[in-house]
């Protein structure tokens, strides 16, 4: 079902693109907004999704009514690379990626994102959720996030950003128990907080990576998803070289002489 959505979509944004383009095969690179609820879609630019912060509340429906709808990212089709096209049905799938997970259609299930990091070369989108299944007490909130890397024509994970240096992990988790401490957050056990994982999810801001780790994890579900902020300066020493001027542009690239190289 939500497969025939997409294909529904990307059909009527074929459609639309080809009355309003002047060169049908050129890729403009524009970004459009999907509301796979409504039906409706809105098209705006880069600049302008980035100013689309998520700064409202979830305004949740009732029980007895359901709900399901996602907001999500769509790259202009016409004329775009097997890259833009793969990163398409990725953000699509992302967006359905709890509903998927939950093995049932949950009463309430609400997507929706925000562009907090965009550059010339990298663009992070954050992803927000709300699922409900009835008859449970509450719902549950989740995050997760998608960077790209235009030039390279990549999905990031954390790693990408630090290489194979030996020490980034543990650099990263004494930040992250800094942030923790600093904002008197309890877990329920200090001494099991992992730090980084293999897989890790995070996302990025003008100014810090910021780790997700779900609700029940580490803290209780009453304090919703756990998302840790790890500034680039606290970790500027240990980041690829490639990604060092991207980040902190007015980081001198001779002060950095631990950092891990691209060769």
């Amino acid at each position: 079902m939500k497969r025939a959505t997409f294909y529904l979509c990307l059909l009527l944004f074929l459609l639309a693109a080809c009355t309003r383009a002047n060169n049908p095969g050129a890729f403009n690179g524009e970004l459009i907004e999907v509301e796979t609820a409504s039906g409706a879609a809105q098209t705006g630019t880069q600049e302008q999704t980035i100013q689309a912060v998520f700064d409202r509340d979830f305004l949740i429906p009732s029980i007895l009514e359901g709900e399901t709808s996602a907001r999500f990212p769509q790259y202009d089709p016409i004329g775009a690379t097997d890259f833009i096209l793969g990163l398409n049905g990725l953000l699509f799938d992302k967006a359905y990626e709890l509903f998927d997970s939950t093995g049932s259609q949950p009463t309430i299930y609400l997507c929706d994102y925000q562009t907090p990091y965009q550059s010339a070369i990298l663009t992070s989108f954050r992803y927000e959720y709300y699922t409900y299944q009835s008859p449970a007490a509450h719902g549950l909130s989740a995050c997760s996030g998608v960077t790209v890397d235009w030039e390279r024509e990549e999905i990031l994970p954390l790693k990408a950003f630090f290489g194979e240096h030996p020490i980034w992990k543990e650099i990263v988790k004494d930040r992250m128990r800094d942030y923790l401490f600093q904002e008197e957050i309890a877990l329920f056990d200090i001494a099991a907080f992992e730090g980084v994982t293999e897989d890790q999810t995070f996302y990025l801001t003008e100014t810090a990576f910021v780790l997700v780790f779900p609700p029940y994890l580490y803290t209780p579900g009453v304090l919703g998803v756990l998302e840790i902020p790890v500034a680039f300066t606290d970790v500027a020493t240990y980041l690829r070289e490639a990604y060092l001027p991207i980040l902190l542009p007015e980081t001198d690239l001779t002060e950095n002489e631990t950092g891990e190289s691209d060769g």
